[in-house]
């Protein structure tokens, strides 16, 4: 696979809160999933009173990768009562360590609605009431003592006679009102409930649309400083569905519906998994397999560069790959793609030797290195560098190459995409080097489509085509046939007479799918039987500007004879063209990477498709017999995503067989080392 078409045109860098997702024009009938396969028999209702924002979306990450978020946020001040989204039947209230308080209802079909997080906080004790005192004034009454004192004081004014304390009649009597304080309970004001559920709300109580459930809070695992509701639709099957569009938002043919389940193991047809190693960083691109040791390239990209070189792993027990020092590693700012070794004797080296593909991440960097490194890796314990092979100003360095091994000769036939034009020299994109002395690489000829291919066939390809989509991308040598199959991605595949390496001549080209954007990344050539497979890639199946959506398809081309290949087939996965209906599975990257064919297999890497194995002893009439399609995981690096806005999927890279063996690289999950159940003869 071209590591910068796989930039340029796919990945997507997730943000904290959510993921750039390419827009679409909303149409019936478009690709992509059917939007009533995910819409309940009923509508929904907003589940937050006055309709607040919306804060984290369906489908982004969660707990570092390890999980999907497969519900709505929806932020509300604390206590903002959350309403039932539609009419059903409370089947569970409890409360969860990630959940905190929630409320399941079930609805009719068997879908089912979930409210998570919902304030639970112990209200405080309501202080003692306040009695309601008031003061009233009493006029005190004469009682019969008073009344008997009054007639005695009146006998003694009658007899003259003034008794102590008896007022004279100059005197005014005056009585002291009584002042009595009377208090009563306070009457008891029952405050709105604001917590907890209203106490209606029960496992079996039905409700309506709009009644309140509970209150918008942070239990659980929400963070106390941003109260929000968790809500979440489940169909009956169980799968969480994206609530947006249900609640109004529209839809379009990249809308992510669901999310799969972030999963530990492969899915596996007739194959043996013997031995696997994930290096846990990502980006793992290339695999190539020599002397016991696997290769395994580093990709990068202009937002995230690791620049981890080649890492390699001991595998002469493949049950248990053990880990060894990198190579590659010291050019930071760079991806690392196609990976080689192999035992070669000339009279200027002697030994195992590993080359490695060099591509600035960011390609406007221009003190990055691009180009090629060589290594002696003899001893695998001590990799020496031997030499380097730059492909100049201006270049994005190599996208992909393959050896020529001869007694007395090293050939490395290498592509450097739109080298012709931007390079000042206008050296051509196919740049042949000889490395038979591997400290000191000497260009021998550099070659190029759009200025040495044949003024009539360059014409008609160039008719109407951006010069720029003529680049050349995949390499793979027919060293017996002097050949070499060049993948120009709108071009087709373009045979190189190599009899001369000096002077390369184009001799054949395939066809390019009967439309100018041919998309040829890849090839694979087995001159024993005269196959030649060539990978068209489409990282960008919803373009306006494709006749028709695909992920693209796998070619089969019969070489035999010289001159332009026949093609006797076509070979796509599922979930790669359209289906009965006219949708395109865009959860996924259904697009083939890179291939390679031992006896009369085919074994395939299609991205998200997993690893594909092909029987090809009838051109005519393919045999897909096994299959792997590795763990769902997220990126570790948070860089790739599906048209959709998928970032949980399978993503085989490369493959390489040696000895029965198969080793797969996964750009999540790392190396795979595999066995067919019932392998073929000749894949030694």
């Amino acid at each position: 696979m071209s590591r910068r078409g796989l930039t340029t045109l796919l990945a997507v860098v997730l943000m904290v809160l959510g993921m750039a997702i390419p827009a679409h024009a909303e149409a019936d009938g478009a690709p992509g999933a059917d939007p009533s396969l995910y819409e309940p028999p009923f509508k929904l209702t907003y589940p937050v009173q006055g309709r607040s924002g919306i804060s984290s979306t369906f489908g982004v990450i969660r707990d570092g990768g390890s999980r999907l978020h497969k519900g709505l946020d929806i932020s509300a001040p604390k206590t903002t009562p959350v309403l039932a989204s539609a009419a059903g039947v409370v089947s569970r209230v409890d409360v969860g360590a990630l959940a905190g308080l929630y409320v399941e209802i079930q609805h009719s079909g068997g879908w089912r609605t979930l409210y998570l997080h919902l304030n639970n906080d112990e209200p405080p004790a309501p202080p003692p009431p306040e009695p309601i005192c008031t003061v009233m004034i009493v006029e005190e009454e004469a009682t019969e003592d008073t009344a008997s004192e009054d007639v005695a004081a009146d006998d003694a004014v009658a007899e003259d006679v003034a008794p102590e304390d008896t007022p004279t009649e100059d005197t005014a009597i005056e009585e002291a009102p009584t002042e009595v304080v009377v208090c009563e309970d306070a009457p008891i004001v029952e405050e709105p409930l604001t917590w907890g559920t209203p106490p209606e709300i029960s496992v079996g109580a039905r409700v309506s649309a709009g009644d309140v459930i509970g209150f918008v809070g942070t239990s659980g695992n929400a963070s106390s400083n941003a109260p929000h509701l968790h809500f979440e639709v489940r169909m009956p099957d169980g799968r969480s569905v994206n609530p947006q569009p249900l609640l109004g938002g529209k839809t379009s043919p990249s809308t992510l519906f669901v999310v799969p389940d972030v999963t530990e193991d492969p899915v596996t047809t007739s194959i043996d998994v013997i031995g696997h190693v994930d290096p846990t960083g990502g980006f793992n691109a290339d695999v190539w397999v020599h002397g016991g040791v696997a290769y395994l390239s580093t990709y990068g990209s202009d937002d995230v560069c690791p620049a981890s070189g080649v890492r390699r792993y001991d595998v002469t027990n493949p049950s248990l790959p053990l880990e060894l020092s990198p190579i590659s590693e010291g050019y930071p700012g760079t991806s690392t793609g196609t990976v080689w070794a192999g035992s070669v004797e000339t009279d200027r080296f002697t030994g195992d030797l590993a080359i490695v593909a060099h591509q600035p991440c960011d390609p406007d960097d221009r003190s990055t290195y691009r180009g090629l490194v060589l290594y002696d890796v003899s001893d695998p314990l001590l990799p020496v560098q031997l030499g380097t092979y730059e492909t100049g100003a201006g270049t994005i360095g190599i996208s992909g190459f393959d050896v020529w091994v001869e007694a007395d000769r090293i050939l490395v036939v290498a592509a450097a995409p739109n080298s012709l034009l931007d390079n000042p020299d206008a050296l051509g994109d196919v740049r042949i080097v000889d490395v038979t002395d591997p400290t000191l690489p000497v260009e021998v000829a550099d070659w190029d489509f759009r200025r040495d291919a044949d003024v009539a066939v360059r014409d008609a390809v160039l008719d109407d085509a951006d010069p720029r989509d003529i680049h050349a991308r995949g390499i793979t040598l027919d060293p017996a046939g002097e050949r070499a199959f060049v993948a120009h991605w709108d071009a087709g595949v373009i045979i190189l007479d190599l009899s001369d390496p000096s002077q390369p001549d184009a001799v054949g080209r395939t066809a390019s799918l009967g439309h100018q954007e041919g998309s040829s990344d890849s090839t694979a050539v087995d001159p024993a039987t005269g196959v030649l497979v060539v990978g068209h890639q489409d990282l960008d199946p919803l373009d306006d500007e494709a006749e028709k959506e695909s992920w693209g398809v796998s070619v089969v081309f019969d070489i035999g004879d010289r001159g332009d290949p026949s093609q006797p087939s076509v070979y796509a996965i599922e979930g790669a063209l359209p289906d009965t209906d006219g949708r395109l599975a865009l959860d996924g990257i259904y697009s083939p990477s890179e291939a390679v064919m031992a006896g009369n297999y085919l074994y395939a890497a299609w991205l998200s498709g997993g690893l594909r194995i092909v029987d090809l002893s009838d051109p005519t009439e393919l045999v897909e017999v096994a299959s792997f399609v590795p763990p769902t995981r997220v990126d570790p690096q948070r860089h790739f995503a599906s048209p959709n806005g998928n970032i949980a999927m399978p993503l085989a890279w490369s493959v390489h067989v040696v000895d029965n063996l198969i080793y797969l690289s996964d750009a999540n999950t790392g190396l795979w080392i595999l066995r067919l159940s019932d392998p073929p003869a000749g894949t030694d």
